[in-house]
């Protein structure tokens, strides 16, 4: 929870002081690891989409880049590259990466972007130029009336066409921001560090994929698609979520009982047992394409990889076994810590805290039927660090596997398929801070696999 500080009522003094001299602008790059684009290529003999993603933009080599999916060759697409907000801005240069740069025969090969407007968020302010025809990078300057800057716009008009692909790319932007804000170089590093983790993850995911030596109970790639969109302002309060989703009707028809169970212990986490986890196998889960794990998130700050519509969430473990209830091995443990108890802990961070809900089984000891488990970070924001606590519900069904996900700003229902013999994560519905409904299925041409 986010306090604010006022003064005390008894202590207002009224004192004619001079107006302080405003800071001087300064220049300072704003990273990203959260953009979004009108489309990326996606097809089978790139299935985990190592490359291509819009992200990739961000992360200074020229060996990736984006690369946009629709039929044309790339006239009407666009980049949106989210920054922390960011106050009192007057200029942003940007600097470009044209093409495909990985090697001079795919730079010419695939289509470069030709005429691009540049626009600032949420002023409007915009320039429309001609990027040049050449490797290398280049410069676009926008100035804007001081003020907040959110995020990039870069809105291709035309380009120029490649030899022989009618793919348009861009392999890196940058962007450089002058503002008279007090710059905070690790909250920036902080950016950069969440999408090196992000593109490490792919990499390290995309030789798991193709080895086969792991099995995982996910596809290699989902389709996520935006179904509505409440525009009641942000939300991420789980209990507030979980009473928005039993207002909607796909949620209450697949998700109504585990819906119940949530908002149940959401109002008394304190009736869960404190328990460890020893988990049958260390096998982490993977960000596939449509995938995200879950995190600590302070949209305020703008700290961390916030939930997005672009994808539905994993559990924050990160383990398979946390998407199966007999795989966790939930041991009940003396200490007395309630999860109320743990938000309110004032400094520092340990292990992960978690408790447990047992449902009466007919044969044999009761089954996990509920976890909540509690996470802490050291988080960095513009105005300095901070520590970030978040509890994560999850629910179980009959069979004990994992079918609803609520945490600060996502709620997520899972629905189940079988592959020979195997359980799958068949998709499922997601509802995110910023009111977006979203449904998830596996690609067609991976499901086929």
């Amino acid at each position: 929870m986010r306090m604010r500080a006022f003064a005390p009522a008894a202590l207002i003094v009224t004192v004619a002081l001079a107006a302080p001299a405003a800071a001087a602008p300064v220049e300072r790059r704003l990273h990203s690891d959260s953009i979004d684009a009108s489309s990326f290529l996606w097809n089978d003999w790139n299935r985990f989409v190592e490359n291509y993603h819009p992200n990739y933009v961000a992360d200074d080599d020229p060996a990736t880049a984006w690369v946009e999916g629709a039929k044309s060759s790339g006239a009407g697409e666009w980049l949106r590259i989210q920054v922390t907000p960011l106050e009192k801005t007057t200029r942003i240069r940007l600097r470009v990466r044209n093409g495909y740069q990985k090697s001079k025969d795919l730079w010419k090969a695939n289509a470069r972007a030709k005429a691009v407007t540049v626009r600032l968020l949420p002023s409007k302010a915009e320039k429309q130029v001609t990027l040049t025809d050449a490797d290398g990078w280049q410069e676009v300057v926008v100035d804007q009336a001081s003020g907040p800057l959110n995020a990039v716009e870069l809105a291709v008009g035309s380009v120029y066409e490649g030899t022989k692909y009618a793919d348009l790319c861009i392999s890196d932007v940058q962007v450089l921001a002058t503002s008279e804000t007090p710059d905070n170089p690790a909250f920036e590093k902080s950016k950069l560090t969440n999408l090196m983790s992000w593109r490490g993850a792919r990499i390290a995911a995309a030789k798991v994929f193709a080895a086969k030596k792991t099995e995982l109970p996910i596809y290699s790639a989902y389709e996520v698609e935006e179904v509505s969109q409440d525009q009641d302002g942000m939300v991420m309060d789980p209990a507030e979520l979980i009473a928005k989703a039993q207002k909607d009707p796909v949620f209450t028809k697949e998700w109504k009982d585990a819906l119940a169970a949530a908002a149940a212990l959401e109002k008394n986490l304190g009736s869960m047992t404190r328990a460890q986890l020893a988990p049958t196998s260390a096998a982490k889960l993977i960000e596939a394409d449509g995938l995200q794990i879950s995190g600590i998130f302070d949209v305020m700050s703008g700290a961390g990889a916030y939930p997005t519509s672009g994808a539905i969430r994993l559990p924050m473990l990160g383990y398979v076994s946390a998407m199966f209830a007999d795989q966790l091995r939930v041991l009940d443990v003396k200490d007395g810590q309630t999860a109320a108890q743990y938000q309110k802990t004032p400094k520092g961070c340990g292990a992960d805290a978690v408790w447990v809900s047992r449902r009466p089984s007919k044969e044999g000891p009761a089954r996990v039927g509920a976890l909540a488990v509690g996470r802490c970070a050291k988080m960095e924001s513009r105005s300095g660090t901070y520590i970030g606590r978040t509890i994560e519900i999850m629910i179980y069904d009959d069979t004990g596997k994992l079918v609803l996900l609520v945490g600060p700003g996502h709620l997520e229902g899972y629905r189940w398929t079988a592959e020979g013999g195997k359980p799958m994560l068949a998709g499922g519905r997601s509802l995110t801070l910023d009111g977006y409904v979203v449904e998830a299925k596996p690609r067609a041409a991976v499901a086929k696999k």
